[in-house]
């Protein structure tokens, strides 16, 4: 590996975290320092959710790679019970609808039930 990748690798994984922890550590300012304050922006958030899906779904779909496979499970394991935490605080801020923390919380229960079900079952 080249000395210009080994330090991409670290950066860019960097700037993923630093990113991924402003948005749940001040969503509101995050958002804010985003532009993604009005209702105009909302088919974007919600296209940003839907590209983690996709993404996600294509890499448990991946039957080339096991390992590929289970490391998605895991991941999505993760983004789905931060999705959970994320909908109760919603709940608790007063930002987010019982119907929406419905829909949105218990889709993301479910579906860390079910990635914990595809990870603890034999292969």
């Amino acid at each position: 590996m080249t000395t210009s990748k080994r330090a991409l690798i670290p950066t860019f994984a960097a700037l993923r975290f630093a990113t991924g922890a402003a948005a749940w550590l001040a969503p509101t300012k995050t958002a804010h320092l985003l532009g993604l304050g009005s209702k105009h922006q909302q088919p974007f958030t919600t296209q940003l959710f839907g590209s983690r899906e996709l993404t996600l779904a294509l890499a448990i779909t991946d039957s080339a790679s096991p390992q590929l496979r289970h490391r998605a499970l895991q991941l999505g394991l993760l983004v789905d019970a931060l999705d959970v935490v994320a909908a109760a605080g919603g709940i608790r801020r007063g930002t987010l609808s019982t119907r929406a923390a419905v829909l949105t919380g218990g889709g993301a229960a479910l579906f860390a039930g079910l990635g914990l079900a595809a990870l603890t079952s034999p292969r």
